[in-house]
């Protein structure tokens, strides 16, 4: 991934909030990928080592296929959602979470 294609990034996490289908937090995105809800996890480059254990943890023990990436920084990503400081968000719907990969891979 380019440098140019974080800013898009965001924009599909941005869209994706207006939509009701951003979730924010580590608890609420266990819980949506326990109910099988989430199609994708963005987490912030800055997150703690452990977090990003569990998170990629509990991606893997639920679906094998369900994507996990890595980007900016948890003030950053927040202050551009308008979000608390969080370091771990959930995409609940299948075609921005296909576009975001779309990107991520470009």
């Amino acid at each position: 991934m380019t440098d140019a294609q974080s800013p898009k990034i965001i924009n599909m996490m941005q869209f994706a909030r207006k939509a009701g289908k951003l979730v924010a937090g580590i608890d609420a995105c266990m819980r949506g990928l326990h109910r099988k809800h989430i199609h994708l996890i963005v987490v912030a480059s800055d997150s703690s080592d452990r977090t990003v254990k569990r998170v990629k943890a509990e991606a893997g023990e639920y679906s094998a296929k369900l994507p996990v990436i890595s980007l900016g920084n948890q003030i950053e990503m927040s202050a551009a959602l308008g979000l608390p400081k969080t370091g771990v968000f959930g995409i609940s719907d299948k075609n921005i979470a296909a576009k975001i990969m779309d990107l991520w891979q470009a």
